[in-house]
């Protein structure tokens, strides 16, 4: 068997192994669900993690590579305040760019590879809230951090702080609270900050091609 017959036999071995091993626990996307809690920052509530209220939502997750993805996501919450009486419902939804710090696609050839990433994100967005028994929807800047667990080939866990800043500040529902300190309305310090505290279960689909000898021969 001469020298070129060994390198075409070695390299469908190399191939086939790759497709049993690294194939299996390489995607594309993830799709999960999430619940947690919700609270505002507003002119009715100015402090952290204050009248906090349950939250749920979705998440969809497309990755460029092991680091850089773009994400959509969807909460829907009930906030309140005034003693736990007076709140208003809502639904945000988000487009995102996102950073993660370590790399979590499993694969033998990598030795850099990890379990776990913290993460960073921000993009646009929208929510939908009443006011003044109105349906309204005002633009968002979604921005937060997180933290991904890799569970196994398919699973993940993600415990995340997300905040959504509304180009309003009619959050509230009621006039009586719109801009009642009678700051100019393209100020940020006149509009309201949506926060959301959640925990998410997401799942691995979409496979992508081998490409391990590429990897092996770096």
């Amino acid at each position: 068997m001469n020298l070129t017959a060994i390198r075409f036999f070695s390299a469908c071995i190399l191939i086939t192994l790759c497709m049993n091993v690294s194939a299996q626990e390489r995607y594309r996307a993830e799709i999960g669900i999430a619940g947690g809690s919700a609270y505002y920052l507003g002119d009715a509530n100015s402090q952290l993690f204050k009248n906090t209220t349950l939250t749920y939502g979705a998440l969809l997750r497309y990755k460029l590579n092991p680091r850089i993805a773009f994400r959509a996501e969807w909460n829907k919450a009930k906030l309140v305040w005034t003693g736990n009486t007076v709140g208003n419902n809502v639904n945000a939804l988000d487009i995102c760019g996102e950073f993660n710090f370590f790399d979590l696609e499993k694969n033998e050839y990598k030795r850099e590879s990890r379990i776990f990433s913290p993460y960073i994100f921000a993009g646009i967005g929208v929510a939908n809230y009443s006011y003044i028994n109105n349906s309204t929807y005002t633009p968002t800047i979604p921005f937060g951090v997180g933290m991904k667990v890799r569970l196994n080939a398919h699973w993940n866990l993600n415990a995340q702080w997300s905040n959504r800043l509304l180009m309003s500040d009619k959050l509230e529902g009621i006039t009586l609270l719109n801009n009642p300190n009678n700051l100019n309305g393209t100020n940020f310090l006149n509009n309201d900050l949506l926060s959301t505290a959640t925990i998410a279960i997401s799942y691995n689909f979409w496979k992508k091609k081998c490409d391990c000898l590429r990897t092996a021969n770096k």
